[in-house]
């Protein structure tokens, strides 16, 4: 598979998953109390989609740096995982 293609492929992942989150954060029906970390985490997760999974289309649509393409598609993941653990951690 070449690096475009997978480059391709990660980010429409990573779109499908920010669009899910995103809905799922704004679209819920919490009560007041939580309503605001709600919607809290659904503007860091479109903030850190614009940060690495928009450029990486961006890059990998324009035929430039591919390597670092991959690198932000694959980077919005490895983030939101890791901002999901901390706020196990911190609201357990």
């Amino acid at each position: 598979m070449k690096l475009r293609t997978a480059t391709i492929i990660a980010c429409l992942i990573d779109a499908v998953a920010w669009a899910f989150v995103a809905f799922a954060t704004f679209m819920s029906g919490s009560d007041a109390a939580t309503k605001g970390l709600d919607k809290a985490a659904g503007l860091i997760v479109t903030a850190l989609f614009l940060v690495t999974g928009a450029p990486a289309l961006a890059l990998t649509l324009l035929g430039r740096a591919p390597a670092t393409a991959l690198t932000l598609a694959l980077a919005f993941p490895a983030a939101f995982a890791a901002l999901f653990v901390v706020a196990v951690i911190a609201f357990a």
